[in-house]
């Protein structure tokens, strides 16, 4: 087997311009050869020396999006790097580190791992396993989609009410209701667009 090998697999990875800018300056930190371009919709870094390595990046609304799920390093600096990249900016992944004859799993999720397996011939011990913990932040976003699930029929209902204001006012010939019904329903148009997105 070989002396050393970590393979990443089933990535998820979403970055900032920051986190990715930091990323090249961690390469270059540790003297890691490498090129970088960049169009409208990407960005590529193409890593130097025996490994070879491209990673593909795609351009969204407030960062970049890795698009590769599986990759294999030999150069234990550069998968040293790419998992430091992977925790610290809450990316998911399976990490197979191959060392000797020993192979350790990691499962990362939301950066952190979460559980820890040793395969060591036909001999499989798990090292580490937290099972999911309910933390603060995850109650918030459960309490803010519950409270948004339940506001948006109560919107619906809200329009179509407005909606028959208005056509009360289109009828009596009512400017000044019209103005208002309109105004009253691009704000719940507002509403309900931030909501559904």
């Amino acid at each position: 087997m070989l002396a050393y090998m970590l393979e990443v697999s089933d990535v998820d990875l979403f970055c900032t311009e920051e986190q990715m800018e930091e990323l090249l300056r961690d390469l270059s930190a540790r003297g890691v050869a490498y090129t970088a371009e960049r169009s409208e919709t990407s960005q590529i870094i193409r890593l130097g020396g025996a490994e070879n390595i491209t990673l593909e990046f795609r351009f969204r609304e407030d960062g970049y999006k890795l698009l590769n799920r599986r990759l294999t390093f030999h150069d234990p600096v550069i998968a040293e790097i790419f998992r430091d990249f992977v925790v610290r900016y809450k990316g998911h992944a399976t990490i197979k580190l191959y060392r000797s004859d020993t192979l350790y799993i990691h499962h990362v999720q939301y950066g952190e791992v979460v559980r820890i397996t040793e395969v060591s011939g036909n001999q499989r011990k798990v090292l580490l396993d937290k099972k999911e913990t309910v933390t603060m932040e995850k109650v918030m976003q459960m309490f803010l989609l519950n409270e948004i699930e339940n506001r948006i029929p109560k919107l619906r209902e809200a329009v179509d009410a407005e909606l028959d204001r208005l056509r009360e006012a289109l009828a009596a010939g009512d400017a000044a209701g019209i103005r208002a019904s309109k105004e009253r329903l691009k704000k719940l148009r507002r509403e309900m667009l931030l909501y559904e997105v």
